[in-house]
């Protein structure tokens, strides 16, 4: 599980959540707009029959914090995909924030 904070609202946030689960290729599997959580699937690979990914969107301290976990689906383990899927999530978030806060 990995976290970042981001100085942006929530909804801003939460909105940018929901366009990078598509840019990753990843399927929305449920959204929760009143709990700010989002959850995905990882499509099938080499490494893993795809795995779970949950994302929950808060606020600490005056930011907003994103959480997101990734845990395979029929496994126990694959190959520290889990933290390369957490990783590439929250680039790909900054990348997105950036973009909003440059319209």
């Amino acid at each position: 599980m990995r976290t970042k904070d981001f100085a942006q609202d929530t909804d801003v946030v939460f909105d940018a959540c929901r366009e990078v689960v598509g840019y990753v290729g990843w399927k929305t599997a449920d959204v929760d707009d009143e709990e700010l959580t989002l959850k995905a699937l990882t499509p099938l690979s080499w490494k893993s029959f795809g795995d779970k990914i949950e994302i929950q969107v808060s606020t600490k301290g005056g930011s907003t914090v994103v959480t997101v976990s990734s845990k395979p689906r029929f496994s126990l383990m694959n190959w520290g995909k889990d933290l390369a899927n957490e990783g590439v999530f929250l680039e790909k978030l900054s990348q997105e924030i950036h973009r909003y806060n440059s319209r």
